[in-house]
């Protein structure tokens, strides 16, 4: 009787679990490229989660039909397939659609950008062709005494070197009386281009004027060989300066651009270009404002509860560290120190020391922004403040203790770092974001600064690996990718551990910091 009943329930339980249904979501976790390095590229590839492309940028001698991949990842961790097979060649003369699988389906494109350098220039010229390589079109400015039939094209170069097939050959062209119509080829594909030289009344043409704070920066186009420069002095005031030629830089087609240092602040000058005897008309230009960096000494520092923050109760605030994710599990790891530098020994210092917390290693970091919130063990955080002056140098004083490597992350194993010394990182940015840039340390949705973004204008940047036991002062230039683009923002950070995002580095790692401040001048 008692077998017969268990038999029973069993049948009753098996019809049971026949008849309940699986509710349990599949995780939705977003699959990603977090690396992909191609032979040939020319910087580091630009990968966009939200419009989830991947841009390859390539030199001019990597065929774009067929790019070989020298690695691919994807989230750490985690088991994503691609729908393509990364071990041969790729060929991104046109977006390559992929589908990255990891619960569901995530359609991604990899696109190539070429950098080709093109140019072309002829006796006579004044300043650099204009060279639209979309629409296919040169056009050339050339003096009023030059005979447009009888041009002499000194050199010219609108495909990669030594793969391209010219039709006919542009240094064979001399009638430029009407436009030259010339066939580019190569890798498979054939681009028709037009060609124009146009006769100028002026040798001379000015092109642009940047004014900073303590430096302006002039372009004009003129006669390259001829005698160029540049003419300035504040408004009003009786003698102009002759910008000295070491300030100066030309191309061999006569576009020159000179730098103008020691200039005032928020003052109007005026400014001319020359070529021989021939001169632009005067134009003025306001110098801007010269800002210094708030609480660059380190100075301004409460407490609130367990988090240490770097301003003042009740003051406005500029930096902030990771203290409040470091003291949801220890306590703060970036403090302020009775240690000022010579520069100012009786103020307060940074002290930033790499700690390992309980369960991860938290690297001792000041930040230029805010911290959103903790996401589980990890951090959110917003990089930036507004700003639109443009500095040249960052300049600041720093002790380091570096600690071996002793906590690598697997997502960094294949760079060998254990045991090696860690590495302090300072760097200094200046972009035209709309907004805070939004950094994530979750490796499952990480999003860190991309030094190849498109937005940066300037960066400034000093990483050591050196045992610095006494104070010693830093300056480090800032790099500009443009001196005409205002900046929107600023961001700067400060870390003990260069791969800290990473919960990488050597615990017990120590940087002090102290009286950071930005130059205006050259």
């Amino acid at each position: 009787m008692i077998m017969k009943r268990l038999t029973f329930l069993a049948i009753i339980a098996a019809t049971l679990a026949g008849c309940i249904k699986n509710d349990i979501p599949m995780p939705t976790i977003q699959a990603v490229f977090t690396a992909l390095e191609v032979e040939g590229a020319t910087r580091a590839p630009k990968i966009d989660r939200q419009l989830q492309t991947v841009t390859v940028y390539i030199d001019e001698w990597t065929d774009p039909r067929s790019v070989k991949v020298d690695s691919v990842a994807y989230n750490e961790g985690e088991p994503v397939k691609a729908s393509i097979d990364f071990s041969t060649p790729l060929n991104l003369s046109s977006p390559l659609p992929v589908t990255l699988t990891l619960y569901q389906n995530y359609e991604w494109n990899i696109r190539s950008e070429q950098e080709i350098e093109r140019y072309f220039e002829v006796e006579g010229q004044v300043g650099d062709a204009d060279i639209d390589y979309i629409n296919h079109r040169v056009v050339t400015l050339v003096t009023a005494a030059t005979d447009v039939r009888k041009v002499k094209v000194k050199r010219a170069k609108l495909g990669p070197s030594n793969l391209t097939t010219e039709s006919p050959a542009i240094t064979s062209l001399t009638d430029f009386s009407t436009e030259q119509k010339v066939d580019i080829s190569y890798y498979g594909k054939t681009e028709h281009w037009t060609i124009y030289v146009v006769n100028t009344l002026s040798s001379i043409e000015m092109k642009s004027a940047d004014a900073w704070t303590r430096v302006a920066w002039l372009e004009a186009n003129g006669v390259a060989g001829a005698d160029n420069g540049f003419m300035y002095r504040v408004k009003g005031s009786e003698e102009w300066t002759d910008l000295p030629d070491e300030q100066i830089t030309a191309s061999a087609s006569g576009t020159f651009k000179g730098c103008l240092k020691g200039l005032q602040p928020l003052t109007e000058y005026e400014y001319y270009a020359y070529c021989n005897s021939d001169v632009t008309e005067v134009d003025t230009f306001t110098t801007e404002a010269e800002v210094p960096l708030p609480n660059g000494s380190f100075d301004d520092w409460h407490q609130d509860g367990k988090v240490w923050n770097p301003w003042a109760a009740g003051g406005t605030k500029f930096w902030d560290t990771g203290n409040k994710g470091a003291t949801s599990v220890g306590a703060s790891n970036s403090t302020p120190v009775a240690d000022g530098c010579p520069a100012n020994p009786n103020g307060q210092a940074a002290h930033l020391e790499t700690k390992y917390i309980v369960i991860k290693l938290a690297a001792g970091n000041l930040y230029v922004g805010d911290y959103v919130k903790t996401d589980g063990t990890n951090g959110i955080l917003d990089m930036g403040r507004e700003w639109t002056t443009r500095p040249t140098k960052l300049r600041g004083w720093y002790k380091y203790q570096p600690q071996p490597m002793n906590i690598v992350s697997d997502e960094l194993a294949h760079l060998n770092l254990k045991g090696k010394n860690d590495t302090c990182n300072i760097y200094m940015l200046l972009g035209d974001w709309d907004a805070p840039v939004q950094v994530r340390t979750n490796p499952r949705n990480r999003k860190l600064i991309d030094f190849n973004d498109p937005k940066i204008i300037a960066m400034a940047q000093l990483q050591s690996g050196d045992v610095v036991s006494e104070y010693k002062q830093f300056e480090i230039e800032f790099e500009y990718r443009s001196t005409s683009r205002k900046p929107k923002y600023l961001i700067c950070v400060i870390s003990a551990s260069k791969y800290g995002d990473y919960f990488t580095g050597g615990d017990g790692s120590l940087l002090t910091v102290d009286e950071f401040e930005l130059d205006y001048d050259y």
